[in-house]
C-alpha cells in the first residue's frame, strides 16, 4: 500500500464536493493510505463559494475538486485558484462522476495536475495521484521561483519586476495613484571582486539586499536586476516620501561589512523616477530611473537623484534630435561656422577653424552635441561627406580673397580607419580645384590611443595628397608626449586648459612654454586654443607659439554675407585702414 509523503505536513488537504457520501469515502481512502505515524488534517467544502472562503484563510497542501458543483463548477474554482498569487503553487486534482474527455482537457489546460473518474477510484490510485500532484507542484514552484527570483539574494528578478511594474502602472491609471522606482547601483563593486574575490562580492550583494529589504513595505517590490544593480518599486507614494525612503536606504547600507575580516565601506548611487509625473510607461520609468542613477554616481556617489520634468524635456528633445539628424544631414540642414586662427606676431588671419551648427526647434545645437550624436548613431560616413563638400565649396568661394587661406577640419576618431575619408578628400580637391595645402585635418588626441596604426597610415596618405595634419586639443586626454615624435604631424593644437589663468600660475606658464619649445624642436607649428582675454594673448605672444584661436579674436560665425560683411565680426583682424590682415 502506498503512503502519502507530504513535505508540508502543517498544511491541510482540501476536499471540495457537494456529495457528503463521496467526501466521506475520499476521507476514508486517504486515511487508509497514510502511514501509521502520519497525521493529516482534512478540511471540506460543499461548494465553490465555500471553498473560496476557506482558501482565503488557509493554504492547503492539495485540493481534490469535484467538477460538478452547485452554482459555479469546479473549473470556475480552478481558474480562481490559479489567478491568485498564493494559488499558483497549490496542487489541484479534478474529479468527476463520468469520464468526459473534453472536460478533462479543459481542466488540465487551466492548471489541474490530474483528472480522476470517481468510479475508478481505489485507495492506491488516489494516494498515488495526491503524491504525484504534490511532487509536481513542488517542482513547478521551484522552476517558477528560479524563473522569477534571483538565486543569490532571493529578490525578484528583472522579468518579475517588469510584471509588478506593469501591474502597478495599471493600478495607478485605474485609481489615479502614483508609484516610484528606485534604480540602485553599488559603488566600487568591481573593486571588491578584484581585491577580495567573487565570494566576497556575493557576501556584499546579499548584505546590501537584506539591508534594502528592511526598509521596504509589504507592498513594495525589491529586485536584483543583475550584477550590482538593484531596483525597488514603491507603490502609492509621493515624491517627498520616495526621497525619504532613499535617504533611509543610503544610511542603512552605509554601515561597513566585514570582508576577510576587514571592514569595507559600502555606498550606493540611487536614481529615482516617478509615474505618472515623468514617465508614461514601465520601460520609460526604468530608463529614467537608470539615467538618474548615473547622474547620482557622477555627482559623487553615495547620493540619490530624482529624474525631473526639466530632465524629461531635455530627454525628449534628445530623442527628437536623434530621429531628425539623419534627414538633416541628407537635406543639408546643418551649417558650418568659422572662427579665425591668427598669427601670434601680428594677429594676421591665417586660417579658419570649422565647426558644425544645427538650428533645431529654434535653438542652435552645439557642435560637440552633434558630433556625439553622429558617432553614437553611426552617421559618420554621411556626415563627413557633407562636411568635406560644404567646407571645400566655401573655401573655393574664398579663393579670390586669398589663395593661401586654410581651413581646419576635425574628424571623428574611428573615421581614421575608413577609406571613405581619403576618397572624399581626393574628390573634393579635384572638384573644387583646391590645393591640398589649404587643408589642415585635425584629429582628436584620443585617436592616437584608439587607432595608432590606422592614424599613422592615414596621416601618410594625407601627406601624399599635400594636406597637413594636426592633433587637436592636445592635453585634454592622456596620450603620451612620445607619440609626437613618432607620428608624422604638422601642427600641435594645445588645449585651452594650458592658457587658463596663465598670467597668475607661473608653474603652468613654464610647463606650457616647455611644451611649445618641444613642439618647435620636433618641427611642429603650434596653435594656442581658448584665448579669450587680451592679457592671455599678450603672454602667449612671448612664449614662441605660432598661432592663436579663441573668443578674443572672434566667435565662430556662419558665413551668410559677403566677405567684407562677414569679416566685420572680427575687428581685431583689421588694420588701421580697415583692411583685413592676412598672411601673404
Amino acid at each position: 500500500m502506498s503512503t502519502i509523503s507530504i513535505s508540508r505536513q502543517d498544511k491541510p488537504l482540501l476536499i471540495v464536493d457537494d456529495n457528503d457520501a463521496d467526501r466521506e469515502l475520499f476521507i476514508q481512502q486517504i486515511k487508509k493510505g497514510l502511514a501509521a505515524s502520519d497525521d493529516l488534517e482534512i478540511i471540506e467544502a460543499n461548494s465553490c463559494e465555500a471553498a473560496i472562503e476557506l482558501l482565503n484563510t488557509v493554504a492547503p497542501c492539495c485540493c481534490l475538486v469535484d467538477y460538478r458543483l452547485p452554482g459555479k463548477n469546479g473549473l470556475d474554482l480552478l481558474k480562481w485558484i490559479r489567478k491568485t498569487e498564493e494559488g499558483k503553487d497549490v496542487p489541484v486534482i479534478a474529479m468527476t462522476g463520468d469520464g468526459d474527455e473534453k472536460i478533462a482537457v479543459e481542466l488540465m489546460r487551466n492548471g489541474a495536475l490530474d483528472y480522476l473518474v470517481k468510479s475508478d477510484f481505489t485507495t492506491e490510485l488516489l494516494v498515488r495521484s495526491i503524491n504525484n500532484a504534490i511532487h509536481t507542484s513542488s517542482l513547478q514552484g521551484k522552476i517558477r521561483y528560479l524563473a522569477h527570483y534571483d538565486s543569490l539574494t532571493g529578490l525578484l528578478n528583472r522579468a518579475l519586476l517588469m510584471d509588478h511594474l506593469q501591474t502597478s502602472i495599471d493600478r495607478c491609471d485605474r485609481y489615479e495613484q502614483s508609484c516610484s522606482l528606485l534604480y540602485i547601483d553599488v559603488d566600487n563593486f568591481k573593486q571588491v571582486n578584484d581585491n577580495y574575490g567573487h565570494e566576497a562580492g556575493d557576501i556584499l550583494l546579499k548584505t546590501v539586499s537584506s539591508r534594502i529589504l528592511k526598509h521596504c513595505r509589504s507592498t513594495d517590490s525589491a529586485a536584483r536586476l543583475g550584477g550590482d544593480e538593484f531596483a525597488i518599486l514603491l507603490e502609492q507614494i509621493d515624491r517627498k516620501n520616495t526621497g525619504i525612503t532613499a535617504e533611509k536606504i543610503l544610511r542603512a547600507v552605509s554601515e561597513p561589512v566585514l570582508l576577510d575580516g576587514i571592514p569595507f565601506e559600502i555606498s550606493l548611487s540611487i536614481g529615482i523616477a516617478h509615474y505618472p509625473h515623468t514617465a508614461s510607461n514601465a520601460r520609460e520609468l526604468i530608463r529614467q530611473a537608470d539615467e538618474a542613477m548615473y547622474r547620482a554616481k557622477h555627482a559623487g556617489k553615495g547620493k540619490y537623484t530624482q529624474f525631473t520634468l526639466k530632465q524629461k524635456r531635455a530627454w525628449e528633445r534628445q530623442h527628437r534630435l536623434e530621429a531628425a539628424l539623419p534627414k538633416a544631414i541628407e537635406n543639408g540642414e546643418l551649417a558650418l561656422a568659422y572662427q579665425p586662427i591668427v598669427t601670434t606676431s601680428d594677429h594676421a588671419l591665417s586660417s579658419f577653424n570649422v565647426s558644425v551648427r544645427w538650428l533645431f526647434e529654434d535653438a542652435v545645437v552645439p557642435a560637440m552635441d552633434i558630433i556625439e550624436l553622429v558617432s553614437r548613431l553611426g552617421l559618420s560616413d554621411s556626415f563627413h561627406v557633407w562636411l568635406i563638400d560644404t567646407a571645400f565649396k566655401q573655401l573655393h568661394c574664398w579663393q579670390q580673397q586669398s589663395d593661401n587661406l586654410q581651413v581646419n577640419l576635425s574628424v571623428l576618431a574611428h573615421q581614421c580607419q575608413d577609406k571613405l575619408l581619403a576618397s572624399c578628400l581626393r574628390n573634393a580637391f579635384d572638384n573644387y580645384k583646391i590645393n591640398a595645402s589649404r587643408l589642415q585635418l585635425q584629429l582628436a588626441e584620443k585617436t592616437l590611443l584608439m587607432h595608432p596604426a590606422a592614424t599613422t597610415k592615414m596621416i601618410n596618405t594625407l601627406h601624399e595628397q599635400g594636406a597637413q595634419v594636426a592633433i587637436n586639443d592636445f592635453g585634454s586626454d592622456y596620450s603620451s608626449i612620445a607619440h609626437l615624435s613618432s607620428l608624422p604631424l604638422d601642427t600641435l593644437c594645445i588645449d585651452k586648459q594650458f592658457f587658463e589663468d596663465i598670467h597668475g600660475d607661473k608653474r603652468k606658464r613654464l610647463f606650457t612654454e616647455a611644451l611649445i619649445a618641444m613642439a618647435s624642436t620636433l618641427g611642429l607649428s603650434t596653435i594656442a586654443k581658448g584665448i579669450e582675454l587680451k592679457q592671455q594673448a599678450a603672454i602667449v605672444g612671448t612664449m614662441g607659439c605660432d598661432y592663436m584661436q579663441g573668443y578674443y579674436f572672434g566667435y565662430p560665425q556662419l558665413y551668410t554675407q559677403k566677405w567684407q560683411e562677414f569679416m566685420q565680426h572680427f575687428p581685431l583682424l583689421q588694420s588701421a585702414d580697415g583692411q583685413i590682415k592676412k598672411i601673404g
